[in-house]
């Protein structure tokens, strides 16, 4: 089955006799359909153009990847200007939603304006400054109910993979600390760094070559795209023949 797309492949693999009763079918479906030359079909026609463009094109895309050259000196400049994108975090954390925020509003439950949730984790971190254990404020005062069972802790995570404002909320805290609040669509976050673990070039590096070599492609393809451009006509979309 080379060249039969992954999703086919996993298909066959998950319930053979219902791949192999379909492929069947498309197999006899197609020769009547050559027999009876529905290949001329105009619309027919069209369609199998878009599917050969379709198949061309990311042919085309996967071999600019595959023939893209990262060096070990550009992979490690890379490294070392993003160094932070290779950290990865246990955090634990307190939520305080506010109006509108992605975190349900319990029944009964104050719908916080923003103003007043902010306040209300500066309030909570004041607490923490003065001792107060953050287990059991979270027990106490989050409202997110996903990671309350496990005492706010999140499972690791790579810093690229955080919510953006986190990752910067969390970037110069040490193991430990506290952060700031920390505003997102969720709510107002304290977050505490249990463990921060740096990655090592070895261990960052086939990341990073997967990051510049797609972005070698990105550039190939805008190159092509200025060398040819093109104008798109959408009125040819809703004309009928």
């Amino acid at each position: 089955m080379d060249g039969t797309p992954p999703q086919i492949k996993a298909a066959a693999v998950d319930d053979p006799a219902a791949f192999a009763k379909k492929f069947s079918e498309m197999h006899l479906l197609a020769g009547l359909a050559a027999s009876r030359h529905l290949e001329n079909d105009p619309d027919v026609r069209s369609k199998i153009e878009w599917l050969r463009q379709g198949v061309l094109a990311n042919a085309a895309r996967d071999e600019l990847y595959r023939t893209a050259q990262v060096g070990d000196d550009e992979a490690k400049r890379y490294y070392d200007a993003h160094a932070g994108d290779f950290v990865d975090y246990t955090l634990q954390h307190l939520v305080i939603r506010y109006h509108g925020s992605e975190i349900p509003l319990r029944q009964g439950q104050k719908d916080l304006s923003e103003a007043e949730a902010r306040a209300q984790s500066e309030e909570l971190r004041r607490q923490l400054r003065a001792g107060q254990d953050f287990s059991k404020l979270i027990e106490q005062r989050t409202d997110d109910l996903s990671s309350k069972a496990d005492d706010g802790v999140l499972p690791e995570t790579a810093s690229r993979h955080l919510l953006p404002e986190i990752a910067l909320g969390i970037a110069a805290l040490k193991e430990d600390e506290i952060s700031q609040p920390i505003r997102t669509g969720f709510g107002y976050h304290l977050v505490r760094v249990v463990k921060r673990t740096q990655n090592t070039f070895e261990d960052a590096k086939p990341h990073i070559v997967i990051l510049l070599k797609d972005a070698d492609v990105d550039r190939q393809i805008e190159a092509l795209k200025q060398d040819h451009p093109t104008r798109f006509d959408a009125s040819l979309l809703s004309r009928r023949d």
